[in-house]
């Protein structure tokens, strides 16, 4: 082994770059990451068992579901010309959907039965070895019973298998995929997913999802816009809705193309977006405001108020994992659409009564009771 390489032994000690390190430590050392490893390994393994995740919370009654304030629809009567089709992605190349995932599938089409769900699932697995077993953790156990739910209960979600690799080679993204960045890059699920979105819309239009939105309203009143943060000039792109080719799509993906750095993990998300939408609208104001903006190629763009799709920030995303709200102010879910769970797919573990729990039980209820009665093992 390469660490043992000039080694001299004196005694008691190894001489490693004329510095003496006792035998014991190096033992000690050795003996501690296998058993870190071990446990690793075997708490994987655990997650083979079934594990009735609710029995840590037996003794606690259960709050009932969270409607949010507001009226059930923000947008009129569905017309000729609204926007018809909701697309979500999972880049991974995993064939089962995580309960957080279904989770927002679900929510989206039951408050949009007029709109066509969309699931894109990459069929060619991409990311580092591991990538998925390793970020096992409550919400993200995987089940083909959400997929095959999702697909009995509502005749408007289909799940389409895809190969993103063929895809991102007949596209602008081409050079990236030849180079091999996108594969061999740490960030290529992320990276994968954010080139993918826009050729997919760019195609058909319509709305790109995250999976880790929760949505309460209707959405086909909205067109050809996103959202942003008030501190950031950067640009959502978890929650985009575009005409299909929309010139602004194709300026986008050239300048993307331009400023790719495989290091960066959102060097095709929001920073880069944020620039790019400057520039096509010619935009002078450091911070972003709401609106309408005249752009590039007579065309059109409109940054909708943050509270439309982030009525719960990234500074008190807290809330959603506690079960008391103290100073969240409700009362900006009366104009959201939908809302961003931060962290929720990262396996952030959540209280039955929390607020992202009370929200799931009421507009992903299938979802939340499948995951118990199946026994998903760390639950929802």
């Amino acid at each position: 082994m390469k660490c043992y390489r000039n080694r001299i032994e004196d005694g008691p000690f190894l001489h490693y770059r004329n510095k003496h390190v006792p035998q014991w430590r190096l033992h000690l050392a050795v003996g501690l990451l296998c058993g870190i490893l071990l446990a690793i390994w075997n708490g994987l393994g655990s997650l083979n068992a079934t594990v009735d995740w609710s029995v840590h919370f037996a003794n606690e009654p259960i709050a009932r579901p969270f409607k949010v304030p507001g009226p059930d629809s923000l947008c009129p009567p569905f017309a000729s010309g609204d926007t018809e089709r909701i697309n979500f992605i999972e880049s991974t190349g995993e064939e089962c959907l995580t309960p957080r995932q279904a989770c927002g599938v679900e929510s989206a089409a039951r408050a949009n039965s007029q709109m066509d769900i969309k699931v894109y699932l990459n069929v060619a697995k991409i990311g580092p070895p591991g990538w998925d077993d390793l970020l096992r953790r409550p919400g993200r156990v995987r089940s083909c019973s959400f997929n095959q739910m999702l697909g009995s209960e509502f005749s408007n979600v289909e799940m389409i298998r895809e190969n993103f690799t063929s895809i991102l080679e007949n596209s602008p993204f081409r050079p990236l995929i030849e180079s091999g960045n996108f594969h061999t890059s740490h960030w290529s699920v992320v990276q994968v997913s954010d080139a993918i979105r826009l050729l997919l819309l760019q195609k058909y239009g319509g709305y790109y999802l995250d999976f880790d939105n929760i949505v309460f309203r209707s959405l086909h009143c909205l067109r050809n816009g996103f959202s942003y943060l008030e501190e950031h000039p950067n640009i959502e792109n978890g929650i985009m809705v575009m005409d299909k080719n929309h010139p602004f799509l194709s300026f986008l993906i050239r300048y993307l193309m331009q400023t790719y750095n495989p290091k960066a993990r959102v060097s095709l998300g929001p920073p880069a977006f944020g620039k790019a939408f400057k520039l096509f609208c010619q935009v002078n104001d450091p911070l972003f405001k709401s609106g309408l903006h005249q752009c590039l190629a007579s065309s059109n763009l409109t940054l909708y108020h943050p509270d439309s799709f982030f009525p719960v920030r990234h500074y008190e995303l807290g809330h959603f994992y506690s079960t008391t709200w103290e100073g969240l102010n409700v009362q900006k879910m009366e104009h959201a659409y939908l809302t961003h769970v931060y962290l929720s797919s990262w396996g952030r573990k959540v209280h039955p009564n929390s607020l992202y729990s009370r929200l799931a039980r009421q507009y992903c209820p299938n979802v939340w009771h499948l995951t118990k009665e199946s026994n998903i093992p760390l639950g929802f």
